[in-house]
């Protein structure tokens, strides 16, 4: 059949660059005639598969295929390699020209669901490589859209890993050049986020004012789609005026501080308190601003708090997160605060807080 006539048979889609080219379809039988080959020749096949899945518009299943590819530990001096690099490419190309009718699942969640279930063979080094798989999504997929498992985040302790740490364990365990086109693939679609200089400074009352205008920023940036439009105005008005927070310093000993970065000047906040009746420094409040987010402040506002805790001669940092605040709750976990019970609060005028406790022992 010539190609024109596969075209009116059925292609849908262009074909991805990063996936071989093909002449005709594949399917499960081209794979099912290698029989136990897992070499080269299962890899190029698979590929051929998955661009054959693309092309007529079904990118969840080209995905899955890759996926397979994935799962060969070549030695990387194979001449396959050469002509169809690991194809951490093909998958953020699919990612950015998924088609609205075109089922592609959730990735994010496929990617998670797959590096914290993996078996043998090759147990480890496929488990890193959908880790890797899975920061491309997270990283160009909007988290409203595809969102994590958060259920399985919560009941298995899952941390997501960090880009450090998949690094580390590709350099570690792989035998080709993961790192390499797993970060040629990641710069296209993100810009490199380096550490952003920055202090923090306990203010007193006088300078409330800058946290309330911080609040309104972040929070009407940051909430929507988490609490209510309704809820978000309630509680601003409620927890964010300078008079109340005062109050909360002179009457409880609550500190506030603001998270100052180099060039930028105020960019977020922190609030906490010694617990009357536990050895407990209790978070009330860390916001930074979501265009600097990325750049380590919130790790670094941690941190400080940890160290305040110390000074203050609490066992623990406790702090409330909403449960659909998914960035939130990563970042905490990474932090190596974990779960402790879930927590429902009527906070008046109809509305609930729906929340994590989450703590981390002070060292």
């Amino acid at each position: 059949m010539t190609n024109e006539g596969m075209t009116n048979a059925g292609w849908i889609n262009p074909p991805c660059p990063h996936l071989p080219d093909i002449d005709r379809r594949y399917d499960h039988r081209d794979l099912e005639a290698l029989g136990g080959e897992r070499g080269p020749l299962f890899y190029e096949t698979a590929l051929k598969y998955a661009q054959s899945n693309w092309r007529i518009g079904f990118p969840a299943k080209s995905i899955l295929l890759i996926n397979r590819s994935l799962s060969l530990p070549l030695k990387g001096d194979e001449p396959v390699l050469a002509r169809l690099p690991l194809s951490y490419q093909a998958l953020v190309w699919i990612m950015q020209n998924r088609v609205a009718d075109q089922f592609i699942g959730n990735p994010r969640r496929h990617w998670q669901h797959l590096a914290t279930r993996m078996v043998e063979p090759n147990k480890e080094l496929r488990t890193w490589r959908a880790w890797a798989c899975w920061y491309l999504a997270k990283t160009m997929l909007p988290e409203a859209e595809f969102p994590s498992d958060q259920k399985q985040i919560r009941e298995e302790g899952i941390v997501e890993p960090t880009h450090e740490q998949i690094t580390t364990h590709l350099q570690r365990l792989s035998p080709a050049n993961d790192v390499g086109m797993w970060q040629q693939a990641l710069d296209t679609i993100q810009t490199s986020q380096q550490p952003l200089a920055a202090r923090i400074r306990r203010i007193k009352a006088d300078e409330l004012p800058v946290v309330q205008k911080l609040a309104h920023a972040i929070w009407l940036a940051c909430y929507p789609g988490i609490i209510s439009d309704a809820q978000i105005r309630y509680m601003l008005s409620v927890w964010y005026q300078p008079g109340s927070m005062a109050h909360e310093m002179q009457a409880r000993g609550v500190w506030y501080a603001l998270v100052e970065a180099d060039g930028r000047g105020p960019v977020g906040y922190i609030s906490f308190e010694k617990l009357a009746m536990e050895p407990v420094l209790f978070i009330n409040k860390l916001y930074i601003l979501p265009e600097v987010h990325g750049h380590g402040l919130g790790a670094l506002t941690l941190r400080w708090a940890e160290e305040r805790a110390r000074d203050l001669l609490c066992r623990s940092v406790r702090l409330r997160v909403n449960k659909r605040n998914a960035p939130a709750i990563r970042a905490y976990l990474r932090a190596g605060f974990h779960f402790t019970e879930d927590v429902v609060s009527d906070i008046g005028s109809g509305f609930v807080m729906d929340d994590y406790v989450m703590e981390k022992a002070a060292r």
